[in-house]
This record gives C-alpha cells, structure tokens and sequence, in this order.
C-alpha cells in the first residue's frame, strides 16, 4: 500500500455545467469554444445539430493544421460560440455524457486551441512516438489533477477550459484556468507521463467501483488516481489487480477520517 497522503484536486467536481460556471465566474453571453468529439456520435449528428441550431455557424474541426489533417473529418470540432446558445444548450442535453469541453478565452482559436493540437503527437520515453486523445476529458482530468504544469502548457493562454466527465450513472465537471504567458509545447515526455496516460485509460474500468459506493464521485476518482500515480504505481485494468487497489485506498480513506482529530473534514 502506498504511503503517500492522498492528494486533493484543488477543487471537487460539481454536479451541473451552471455549478461549474458560477464556480469559474463565467456569464451566459461569454464567449467560448466548444470542442465536441464528433467520432463519439453520430455520422453527421454533430454538424446537422450544428447547423439546426445555428444560422451562421463558425466552426472548424480540431485537426486541422496537425499531425491528424488527413482524418480532420473524423474528428473533433471546434465551435466559436457563447455559453448561452442554443447550441450549447442543445449540446449540454445531448452529449455531455460524451465528454464536452468548453474553453473560455478572448483568444483566436489558432492560438487558443495550439496546445491540444501540439499534443496529439508526442513521443514517449519508452514506447517512442504516439498519438493520444488530448482533447479526451478523461485524460484533462487526470493531466489537470496529477500535473497541473503539464496542462497549463496545454492550455497555454489565459482561459478557462471546464469539461464533463462521465460516471456511468450520472455526469460531472471539472476544470482548469491558465494563466501568464504561453509556452512551447514539449512533445517528448518522460515516463512519469506514460504512466499518466495508463491512469486515463484506465478511468473507464474504474468506474464500476465509484458507481457501488454511495460516496464516491468524479473527485474520489480522481483522488485515487492521483494517489496511485504519486506512488509510482501503473495502471493494471485487470478487475481483481484494479479493485483491489481501490479498496485499499477507500479503506485508508476511512481510516484517516476515523482518526481523533479528523471526525470534522
């Protein structure tokens, strides 16, 4: 068992997108972008909704002018758009399951979006050159939560990105602000990242064990991974390997709220 304290997210994963934009401070006629993982739904789904709900839509897909141009279409896609749109909105009901990100900047989208499109191609210590989901919420969540330094050279301008995450039963949201000055994105990453990405793929498996604990959610998930992470340890998606690290966490969990002195946090 680790001995590492579990670490916290700086702040808890909130039940609905309007929690997440009071918490962040944001208004209804903010503008944003929208990046909508168009492969998770739908041939067409996405752009017919687009255009149902928009007159004029400016919109453009997130590999353009990347390592994945040739698979533009098959994509994400980029909406320039304000948080209050019937678009949005529409987009909030239907697909948050499939995990929306939502980035606040008064930056162009070339430049706002820079970041996710340099770090579609990176080349790992040891499996050498890869591509990866970096719009993925899953991987943002854990990018964000185990090394904010890495995502805020992600993100790279001053902005806002809150995201959805899904937990079977029910969806959440996290987030992230950037701010200062933008940096160059480093595509070589070191192991400490390879093990990261093991911990993003495995979210999905982990979500069994959140949905039968009452008082778990997205920020326990989190809190384990984090743990699990710090420690050195690499993701295993084999249920019985997988579990039984879950368990261990939850019961040292327990414990430490049990603990004179803690019965209050």
């Amino acid at each position: 068992m680790s001995t590492i304290a579990p670490a916290l997210p700086d702040r808890a994963c909130l039940n609905t997108f309007q929690e997440a934009t009071r918490e962040w401070q944001l208004q209804p006629g903010q503008r944003c972008l929208l990046i909508v993982d168009a492969a998770q739904c739908d041939e067409y789904e996405v752009t017919k909704a687009l255009y149902s709900e928009c007159d004029d839509p400016n919109w453009c897909w997130l590999f353009e002018d990347s390592p994945l141009e040739t698979f533009a279409d098959a994509g994400p896609i980029i909406v320039d758009t304000v948080v209050g749109s019937q678009f949005c909105q529409h987009a909030l009901s239907q697909w948050a399951d499939k995990g929306l990100l939502f980035v606040f900047t008064e930056s162009a989208v070339e430049k706002a979006v820079a970041g996710l499109r340099g770090m579609l191609s990176v080349d790992l210590e040891t499996a050498g050159p890869c591509l990866i989901r970096a719009y993925d919420t899953r991987f943002l969540q854990v990018l964000s939560a185990c090394q904010p330094d890495q995502m805020a050279e992600l993100a790279g301008v001053d902005s806002t990105w809150i995201w959805s995450v899904d937990l079977l039963s029910h969806v959440q949201w996290s987030g992230f602000q950037a701010t200062g000055v933008a940096k160059q994105i480093n595509t070589h990453k070191g192991r400490d990242f390879e093990r990261l990405l093991g911990w993003a793929f495995g979210w999905p498996s982990c979500l069994p064990y959140v949905d039968r604990d009452q008082w778990a959610d997205a920020t326990t998930l989190t809190r384990f991974i984090v743990n699990q992470w710090r420690s050195g340890t690499a993701c295993d998606s084999r249920s019985v390997e997988l579990e039984a690290q879950w368990q261990a966490f939850r019961t040292g969990e327990s414990d430490a709220v049990a603990e004179p002195g803690n019965a209050s946090k």
